[in-house]
C-alpha cells in the first residue's frame, strides 16, 4: 500500500490504495484502490508536490522561456488550475461525466481525490479496446456529456482531447479535464467576442491548451470568439484522433503543441487540403483515412472553418452515423436503469433473438469488452435487487419473474465468453452460491449504501423464486459444466435437484414449466454421469428418478427416465443390486402397459441382460426378468400383430442370452454323454478326448530300466487245463520273484552282461539225451497251430521284455516247443569252464553277477542256459538236478525250474 507516500488523510483512513499505478494522466497518478468498509472499487488520483516543485525549479534554470518566470509564481498558478479542476468537477453530475466520490484533499506533499473506478485514458487505452463499436458508443457517450455541459450548464469545456477523457471498468467513456473550463454565464458578451487564449500560456505542458485539438478561430482570427463551437471542432480532432490511434497522427501536426506559430503554419496546410474538398466528401478519404465513410458527410460540418458553420451536437447525435441496431441497443443499455419493466423486457427479448442476416443473436454482436464490463454487472446487479425485495410466501409476478428469468438467460450467454477464472469472480460467486457479501462490483451498480451488503442468500432465493428461473438454469446446464469445477457443479446439481421435480404449492399454475424444466434435466444428465458418485446414485439420484418415474403421469416424462436409465448402464453408473432391488419392483407393479412404455422396458431388460458389466444372476434372470417380459408383451394395451412380434423377438433374445449364459457355466459331454474328467481320461473308462490327452501329457518321458540282451528261448506250445494254469500262474510269480531279487542282488549267480560278451541260447556238439526226452515230451503236450516265424520272433522278442510277460501270458497264440527246439540245436555251445566240454553253462556263486537286475527271462531259464544233448523221447527226472559249476557235461541234468513248470 501507499505507506512510502508519507501521508496521512482521511482518504488514506478510508480506503486501501494499491501500491502500483493503473496509469498517468497529466498531471495525475491513478491507482486503484477498495473501500476499507464497503468494499467498493474505486480510483485514487494523486499528484505528488514535492516531484512538481523540483521539476519546476530545474525548468527555471534550464529553459530561456522560463528565466524569466518565478518558480513560486508559476508553481501556484499551477495549483490553482489544478484546484479548479477537480472542483469544477465535483460540481458537474451526469452520466457521461466522471463521478467524484472525494473531494479534493491538500496535505503538504500530496493533492488526492477519489472517483469512480477508472482503467485508463484515451492516451492510454489499449488498442484492442478501441474497436469500431467502442470508439461508435464512447462516441456517443462524449456528446451526451458534451451536450450536457453545453446546454444545461452553459459551459465550455475547451481542452476537449485524449487525456480529458477517461474509460471506467464497465467501459463506459467519462468526460473530465475542466481545467480551462469557461462557464458562460460568468463571461460578459464582451469578453466572448475579445478571449485570448495567450493569457492562460504557460511552459508547463499540462496547464496549457493542447493546440493540435483547439479550434483556430482562438488562435488564428483577429478576434478570437467564445462559442460552443470550440468545442465542436476539438471533437472532430478527436475523432479523426481515434480511427487513426494506432498510427499516432493528427490533422495538424505540430511539433511543439504549445506554440502559436508552429499552429498557424501547419493549420494553413491543413486548410488547403481539406476546405477544397468540401464539396466532395468521397474525397476526403485520403485525408481522414481510417474514418468510417458514414462520418465522412460529418466531418466538413464539425470541422468547418468558422464557428457558426459547424455542426450542433444534437445533429451529430441524431446523424445516420448513430442509426445502427447495436449502437442504439448500447445507448439503451446505458440508459437501462432508468427504463420502465415493460421496456426492459421487450428490449431483453430483442437482445436473445436470431438475426437471420447475422446467423447470431444481438447480444453476440456486441463489443466482448462491452458485454463483460457493462451488461454483465448491470444485470446482476437487477438480479440481485429483484431477489432482495422478493416475497416468497406469494406466487411472483409475472413480469418480475420474466425479468429475473430473462436477466439470467443474458447472464449465461455472456458467461460462455468469459474465462473460467472471470465466471468464477463474477458470476458464480456472486449468483450461484450462497455469499456472506455481495461482489464489489455488483454493490457499485445497484447499491449505494452498505446496509444492502449483509448477508443475502442470493442462490437459494434465486433457485426458489420460480420455476421459469429453474428452468433457466437447467437450460444452462452446458455453460456451469464448462465454467466450473466437478465439485461445484455437483454442488449445484445436488442443491437444485429436488426442485426440478417438486412443484411448492404457489406454483400450481406452472406445471407446463414444470414438465419442461423436469424433461430438460433428463436430457443433459448423459453428459455428468460420470461426475455421480456410487454412493450418491444408490441412495439418492437414482431413488428419486424411479419415484419419479412411477408416479408421474406424463407419459414423455417416463420415457424419458426409461432412456435415463438406458444411458446408466451404458455409463455403468448402476449395477445389478440397484436394478433388483430399486428397478425390479416398480416394473413388476407397473400400471402403464401402452406400446412404447413395454418396449422401452423391454429393450432395457435387453441391455441388462447382453451387458458383461452388469453381469445378472440367472436367478433374477428367470424369476423376475422373463416372467415380467411376458406379463408386459401380453398385457399390452394398445399394441398390433407386429408390435407384438416385436416384443417376442426381444424377449427371445433376452432368453438366448440367457441360454448361452447357462450354457457357459455347464460342463463339455463326449459323444456318451459324460463330462471328460480332468486327467484328460473319460469316467467310463473310454479313450480321453485330444485335449484332455495332451493336458495329461508330460513333457519329460520317465527313465526305462535297460532290457536284457535277447536271446531264444523255449516257448510252450500247448496249455492244459489244468497242469497249464498252474505252470503259467508259477512261471508270473517266478518272474516277479527274480526281478525282485535282482534288484537286491540277492543271487550269486547272475551274469555280469556288462563284462561278458550277450548270452546266447544253443546246443553243444554233444546231446543231452535227458533234455531230449524233455523236449519230446513238451511237445506231445504244448502244440499250437503253424505260424511265421518272424512273428515268432516278435513275440520272442516280447516275452524276453518283462514288461511283455504279463501281456503275452494273455495272448492266444500258443508256443511251438518242437520247432524251437530244433532252432536252440543250431546255437553255439556254451562252455562252461576252460578246458571242459560240459552240456550246461552253470552259472558259478561268484563268477558273474548281473548288472542289470531288472533284465527278466523265459520261466525256467533263470541264471543258467539249458544246452540239450540227447534225443532221447521220455524226460528222466532224475536227470534234472542242476550239476556243480565244475561237473562234466555228462553228468548235468535239466534245469529245476524248468521242471517246476513241468
Amino acid at each position: 500500500m501507499l505507506s512510502s507516500l508519507g501521508f496521512k488523510t482521511g482518504i488514506r483512513a478510508t480506503y486501501n490504495v494499491s501500491d502500483n499505478p493503473s496509469f498517468v494522466s497529466e498531471p495525475w497518478t491513478v491507482y486503484p484502490a477498495k473501500h476499507k468498509s464497503t468494499n467498493r472499487i474505486v480510483s485514487v488520483f494523486i499528484f505528488d508536490k514535492s516531484k512538481f516543485e523540483s521539476q519546476v525549479h530545474r525548468m527555471c534554470q534550464m529553459s530561456s522561456l522560463a528565466a524569466n518566470s518565478s518558480p513560486k509564481k508559476v508553481i501556484k498558478e499551477c495549483y490553482e488550475l489544478i484546484k479548479f479542476e477537480v472542483n469544477q468537477l465535483s460540481k458537474l453530475r451526469h452520466p457521461q461525466v466522471l463521478t467524484t466520490l472525494e473531494p479534493l484533499e491538500e496535505t503538504k506533499t500530496k493533492f488526492i481525490f477519489v472517483t469512480e473506478a477508472v482503467s485508463s485514458d484515451l492516451n492510454t487505452v489499449a488498442s484492442k479496446d478501441l474497436d469500431e463499436l467502442s470508439i461508435q458508443k464512447g462516441l456517443l457517450q462524449v456528446a451526451k456529456g458534451l451536450q450536457f455541459i453545453h446546454n444545461q450548464c452553459n459551459i465550455i469545456h475547451l481542452n476537449i482531447q485524449p487525456s480529458s477523457i477517461f474509460i471506467n471498468n464497465q467501459g463506459d467513456w467519462k468526460l473530465a479535464g475542466f481545467t480551462f473550463l469557461k462557464n458562460l454565464n460568468e463571461i460578459s458578451p464582451q469578453e466572448r467576442d475579445n478571449f485570448f487564449i495567450m493569457n492562460t500560456s504557460s511552459f508547463i505542458p499540462f496547464a496549457n491548451l493542447n493546440l493540435s485539438f483547439t479550434a483556430p478561430e482562438l488562435i488564428v482570427d483577429a478576434q478570437p470568439k467564445l462559442d460552443f463551437a470550440n468545442d465542436i471542432w476539438s471533437f472532430g480532432m478527436l475523432i479523426f484522433y481515434l480511427y487513426n490511434y494506432d498510427d499516432n497522427e493528427s490533422l495538424i501536426n505540430l511539433q511543439d503543441s504549445t506554440s502559436i506559430q508552429d499552429y498557424k503554419h501547419e493549420f494553413r496546410k491543413f486548410e488547403s487540403k481539406f476546405y477544397s474538398h468540401r464539396t466532395s466528401p468521397n474525397e476526403l478519404k485520403y485525408i481522414l483515412k481510417k474514418v468510417p465513410e458514414k462520418l465522412y458527410p460529418l466531418f466538413p460540418q464539425l470541422l468547418a472553418r468558422y464557428p457558426y458553420d459547424r455542426l450542433r451536437l444534437d445533429q451529430f447525435i441524431d446523424s445516420d452515423f448513430f442509426n445502427g441496431t447495436i449502437i442504439k441497443a448500447m445507448w439503451f443499455i446505458d440508459e437501462f436503469t432508468t427504463k420502465s419493466i415493460d421496456e426492459k423486457l421487450v428490449f431483453m427479448k430483442g437482445l436473445l433473438k436470431f438475426d437471420p442476416t447475422t446467423q447470431t443473436d444481438l447480444i453476440s454482436q456486441f463489443p466482448s469488452a462491452f458485454r463483460s464490463s457493462k451488461i454483465l454487472p448491470l444485470l446482476i446487479g437487477q438480479l440481485i435487487n429483484e431477489l432482495t425485495v422478493l416475497d416468497e410466501t406469494v406466487a411472483i409476478d409475472p413480469n418480475i419473474d420474466e425479468l429475473i428469468s430473462l436477466s439470467l438467460d443474458i447472464t449465461m450467454a455472456i458467461s460462455k465468453s468469459l474465462s473460467a477464472l472471470t465466471f468464477q469472480d463474477r458470476v458464480y460467486n456472486v449468483l450461484l452460491k450462497d455469499s456472506s457479501s455481495l461482489s464489489e462490483k455488483v454493490y457499485d451498480v445497484v447499491f449505494k449504501d452498505e446496509a444492502k451488503s449483509k448477508k443475502l442468500k442470493t442462490f437459494t432465493k434465486l433457485i426458489n423464486a420460480s420455476v421459469k428461473t429453474r428452468l433457466t438454469l437447467i437450460k444452462n446446464l452446458n455453460v456451469l459444466q464448462e465454467k466450473t469445477n466437478d465439485k461445484q457443479f455437483m454442488n449445484f446439481i445436488k442443491t437444485i435437484l429436488d426442485l426440478v421435480f417438486t412443484l411448492a404449492a404457489k406454483e400450481q399454475d406452472q406445471k407446463e414449466v414444470q414438465i419442461e424444466l423436469q424433461e430438460t434435466f433428463l436430457d443433459y444428465i448423459p453428459y455428468f454421469i460420470d461426475k455421480i458418485d456410487f454412493s450418491y446414485m444408490k441412495n439418492t439420484f437414482f431413488p428419486l428418478l424411479i419415484k419419479i418415474f412411477q408416479a408421474t403421469s406424463v407419459f414423455s416424462t417416463k420415457l424419458k427416465i426409461l432412456n435415463t436409465f438406458e444411458k446408466f448402464v451404458d455409463a455403468k453408473a448402476i449395477d445389478k443390486i440397484i436394478i433388483n432391488e430399486q428397478f425390479l419392483p416398480v416394473t413388476k407393479s407397473l400400471k402403464n402397459r401402452e406400446e412404447e412404455i413395454v418396449i422401452r422396458v423391454l429393450k432395457f431388460f435387453e441391455k441388462i441382460v447382453s451387458s458383461e458389466d452388469m453381469n445378472l444372476d440367472l436367478k433374477m434372470l428367470v424369476e423376475s426378468i422373463i416372467p415380467q417380459s411376458y406379463a408386459l408383451a401380453f398385457e399390452c394395451t394398445d399394441c398390433d400383430q407386429k408390435e407384438f412380434r416385436s416384443f417376442i423377438t426381444i424377449i427371445n433374445k433376452i432368453q438366448k442370452a440367457m441360454t448361452e449364459k447357462k450354457l457357459v457355466q455347464l460342463p463339455e459331454r463326449n459323444i456318451n454323454g459324460r463330462a471328460a474328467s480332468s486327467t484328460g481320461q473319460r469316467q467310463d473308462g473310454g479313450k480321453p478326448n485330444f485335449e484332455a490327452l495332451l493336458e495329461s501329457q508330460a513333457i519329460k518321458e520317465p527313465e526305462k530300466p535297460e532290457i536284457a540282451p535277447k536271446s531264444q528261448v523255449m516257448q510252450p506250445t500247448k496249455k492244459t487245463p489244468t497242469a497249464t494254469r498252474t505252470s503259467t500262474a508259477r512261471l508270473h510269480t517266478l518272474n516277479t520273484t527274480r526281478s525282485k531279487s535282482a534288484t537286491t542282488a540277492a543271487k550269486p549267480t547272475s551274469i555280469n552282461l556288462t563284462q561278458s560278451t550277450p548270452l546266447k541260447f544253443g546246443a553243444t556238439t554233444n546231446s543231452n539225451t535227458a533234455t531230449s526226452n524233455l523236449f519230446d515230451s513238451l511237445k506231445s503236450t504244448y502244440d499250437r497251430p503253424a505260424y511265421h516265424d518272424n512273428e515268432g520272433e516278435d513275440d520272442f522278442d516280447d516275452f524276453q521284455s518283462a514288461d511283455a510277460i504279463n501281456t503275452k501270458s494273455k495272448s492266444k497264440h500258443k508256443i511251438k516247443w518242437t520247432s524251437e527246439a530244433d532252432k536252440m540245436k543250431s546255437l553255439p555251445t556254451t562252455p562252461l569252464s576252460p578246458g571242459n566240454g560240459g552240456t550246461f553253462a552253470s552259472m558259478g556263486n561268484s563268477t558273474t553277477n548281473l548288472s542289470h537286475a531288472s533284465n527278466n527271462y523265459p520261466p525256467g531259464f533263470n541264471s543258467s542256459v539249458l544246452s540239450p544233448k540227447g534225443s532221447s523221447s521220455q524226460p528222466n527226472r532224475s536227470n534234472t538236478t542242476l550239476p556243480p559249476q565244475n561237473q562234466n557235461s555228462g553228468n548235468s541234468g535239466i534245469n529245476p525250474d524248468l521242471l517246476d513248470l513241468l
